[in-house]
């Protein structure tokens, strides 16, 4: 059975790694999350990478397609021109090198190599590097730029390190890009992009009941299509805090994030409840009100129904005392198709063509 293929957000533990990258302090990092698997579900890659400018990410790369890609906001990022076929040929390296130490690893598989790559700017523009790596959700080893060599303790990471040590020139590159290139690369987006880091969406929000168990309803405050990312959620009981709930947090496809928070509460409680937001896109916190359920429409249906019908046979009744008045029969009776009180042809019968060319309109959308 073939390694599912996780969402770049879902790779937690090497979020975990550098405390605080998704932080709103902490815009200035550049981080490439790339993930190796030994055996691909059939029609899903063995290499793919996500690139990260603070929480936004700004990039993405698969062995299916062997293109670096602008993602989300970035899309509209000024790049200069050889931007991307640079990213596109150092993302390719790394693809070699990562599906090579999966066959050096082949034997107790299936494994997952995962690497989080890239530098952080701390004061002055000091440059911090990272460069971990972890084998099947556990860290393993990481690159010391120092020596020059890849360390860990495992032999999985010995086995790993020699086989990458082969390749011509590979600790130079590592190096370069992480004290230079990684660098050189946020400063560029800083300087192109900082539009879409200082971007602030505020959220659209919603809270729903469900029933939950007997007795008990199931608050759900949803927010939608905000940025930056770092947003409360806090349920209120008449004014009173009420706890925040349980819930989660993502990313969308535009850049944005979308979040919610579930409480539970007694049955015939709901409407004392509100859902308190914070946001840097909001002026102030919002204050979200329980949607009422939406009404039944039957009732509206069947009184303009009612009035139709209505309608309708006192419109019949008149025009049937009308024809009987002029001594025409009912319509219901059969005529011939040459009677001119026939209201409408006989059924099987042609229309006349004089009928046929007034009626000949076309149609219309």
């Amino acid at each position: 059975m073939g390694i599912p293929w996780p969402q770049p957000w879902a790779l937690r533990l090497l979020l975990c790694f550098l405390p605080g990258t998704l932080g709103s302090e902490n815009h200035l990092s550049l981080l490439y999350h790339v993930t190796a698997v030994s055996s691909p579900a059939q029609g899903t890659p063995a290499f793919w990478v996500s690139g990260w400018l603070g929480p936004q990410q700004y990039l993405s790369y698969s062995n299916l397609r062997a293109e670096a890609e602008p993602y989300g906001a970035w899309v509209w990022e000024n790049q200069v021109s050889w931007y991307w076929e640079k990213e596109t040929t150092d993302l390719r390296n790394k693809e070699k090198l990562f599906l090579e130490a999966l066959r050096v690893l082949e034997g107790a598989g299936p494994y997952t190599l995962q690497g989080l790559l890239g530098c952080e700017l701390g004061p002055h523009n000091a440059s911090v590097p990272t460069a971990k790596f972890a084998l099947n959700g556990e860290e393993f080893m990481q690159f010391n730029t120092t020596t020059g060599t890849w360390e860990g303790d495992w032999p999985e990471a010995q086995a790993v390190s020699s086989r990458w040590m082969k390749e011509a020139e590979v600790v130079s590159k590592e190096r370069t890009f992480l004290l230079n290139s990684c660098p050189q690369r946020l400063l560029g987006h800083l300087e192109r992009g900082r539009g879409n880091l200082e971007w602030k969406e505020p959220p659209s929000m919603r809270l729903k009941a469900r029933p939950s168990s007997p007795g008990f309803s199931v608050l759900t405050c949803s927010a939608f299509s905000f940025y930056p990312p770092e947003l409360q959620l806090r349920f209120l009981r008449n004014g009173l805090a009420a706890g925040s709930g349980e819930g989660d947090f993502g990313p969308n496809g535009d850049g944005s994030f979308h979040a919610w928070s579930s409480l539970t509460v007694k049955s015939g409680d709901e409407h004392h409840y509100r859902c308190l937001v914070q946001h840097a896109g909001l002026p102030q916190p919002l204050m979200v009100e329980l949607e009422s359920p939406a009404k039944s429409s039957v009732p509206v249906v069947g009184i303009v129904i009612g009035f139709l019908l209505l309608t309708a046979a006192a419109a019949g009744g008149a025009l049937l005392w009308r024809r009987m008045r002029n001594g025409l029969p009912a319509p219901w009776i059969s005529l011939r198709g040459d009677d001119l009180g026939a209201l409408l042809p006989t059924p099987g019968l042609p229309q006349d063509a004089d009928s046929q060319d007034i009626n000949a309109f076309p149609a219309t959308a």
